[in-house]
């Protein structure tokens, strides 16, 4: 007998399925920040702080998946430190699942992120618009996820915050922060600025 799924039944998946698959609101939380700031190094209170979950809760899937071996762990005076072992053969597998479910802003942030002469990445919700700003000036498409973006290099983006630029500053006022790479020495031209640019949803 035929089964005959509906296209309505086939835009279903969401996070409800993933949890549903993982068996756990904690770990799909997990996954989701993981998998959405793949290469990067982080440690327990980032991931507390992106998921929203008790630290416990997020000790307890990054010893799971420190068992599995699916991230490395490693110590820093009295800092662990983890990061996605991306030669897992599981890898490519949950992070497609991953970015099958999670919302457009994380489609674009993963997908971004793999351009590592990006430095910042900035998401201004009331004027529906992004900033990327790059070492080296690469090009991009007028539109992510329907989004218009404007590109800065970093030494143009220097220049115009020494120079105050109004039209930046009205930007950055309202801005999130979709990459979450606050070691960076931009954020404290930013800060110096005295702007306070949250960070945006699961972002470390």
């Amino acid at each position: 007998m035929q089964t005959l799924i509906s296209e309505e039944n086939k835009n279903l998946l969401n996070l409800t399925t993933l949890e549903a698959l993982l068996g756990s609101e904690a770990r799909t939380k997990v996954f989701l920040v993981l998998f959405t700031n793949l290469g990067r190094m982080f440690y327990q209170r980032q991931v507390e702080s992106a998921t929203k979950l008790p630290l416990r809760a997020v000790q307890r899937e990054l010893e799971r998946l420190a068992q599995i071996g699916l991230i490395y762990q490693w110590k820093e005076g009295n800092r662990t430190w983890y990061q996605i072992d991306q030669n897992h053969p599981l890898v490519p597998i949950l992070q497609s699942l991953v970015l099958k479910v999670c919302s457009p802003m994380d489609r674009l942030r993963t997908n971004l992120n793999i351009n590592k002469s990006i430095r910042l990445i900035l998401f201004n919700p009331d004027k529906n618009k992004l900033l990327i700003i790059t070492t080296n000036g690469d090009t991009f498409p007028e539109f992510i996820e329907g989004i218009p973006l404007s590109i800065l290099t970093t030494n143009k983006f220097t220049e115009k915050m020494e120079q105050k630029d109004a039209e930046l500053l009205d930007f950055l006022q309202s801005a999130v922060d979709l990459l979450g790479n606050r070691e960076d020495f931009l954020w404290r031209i930013i800060e110096n600025n005295k702007l306070n640019i949250p960070k945006g949803e699961n972002v470390l």
